[in-house]
């Protein structure tokens, strides 16, 4: 499955016209996604690859890192998966965009709009096959191209005390219940790490399974 993706991702990569604000880095491999070995139970959803440190983005070999034992993003998920009851066994990670731009796109959001359709298409296909699981977004840019709006993840995790929520399947082009989250390093400061356990125990008040097999988003 992963070598199917990465052959369709290099086929869109290949297609899309070259930005002169952020060129589309051909010197390094699209990055497969990441399955966990057991039930697929939650999906995790992130931009694109392409950290700041350039010397660091060739030793990425799977989506989120979460094969580096020592990285600090897959740390935080695994903060995430031991507050939902699951692991990383229970995970299926990928990008929206799964290959490399020459500096981290999300300085320039307009690059991701133009390059979203093809990429989208494929990330539809590929989460069809966990069709009952819900995602999680990781940073805003993500949850921005997905909703079309300007919601800002602290809108979702009582800010202003405005109550613990999430985007239905009604309000993104996913159709699925999205629970969107800060990037990694947003998780210290004061709000996020406040409310990081609350968040995570509304969630599973959402997805308790006897809603889930209701379909009771």
């Amino acid at each position: 499955m992963a070598m199917d993706i990465i052959e369709k991702v290099i086929a869109i990569r290949d297609s899309l016209p070259q930005e002169s604000s952020n060129l589309i880095d051909y010197s390094l491999a699209p990055i497969p996604p990441f399955c966990g070995k057991k039930t697929i139970k939650l999906i995790i959803l992130g931009q694109d690859p392409t950290i700041r440190n350039i010397k660091q983005r060739s030793k990425i070999q799977y989506a989120l890192n979460l094969d580096n034992n020592k990285s600090p993003l897959r740390k935080y998920i695994e903060k995430i998966c031991v507050g939902l009851d699951l692991s990383l066994d229970n995970i299926y990670a990928t990008n929206i965009y799964k290959y490399f731009y020459t500096f981290p796109p999300a300085d320039n959001l307009d690059v991701l709009k133009r390059h979203l359709e093809p990429n989208l298409k494929l990330l539809e296909s590929e989460l069809s096959d966990f069709e009952e699981c819900p995602i999680i977004t990781l940073g805003e840019p993500v949850l921005k191209l997905l909703t079309n709006s300007n919601e800002k993840v602290r809108d979702y995790w009582n800010y202003n005390d405005c109550g613990f929520h999430y985007n239905s399947p009604i309000q993104n082009i996913l159709h699925r219940p999205i629970f969107p989250f800060p990037h990694q390093p947003s998780i210290r400061k004061e709000f996020y790490n406040g409310n990081f356990l609350r968040y995570l125990d509304y969630m599973k008040k959402i997805l308790n399974p006897s809603l889930i097999a209701k379909k009771n988003f």
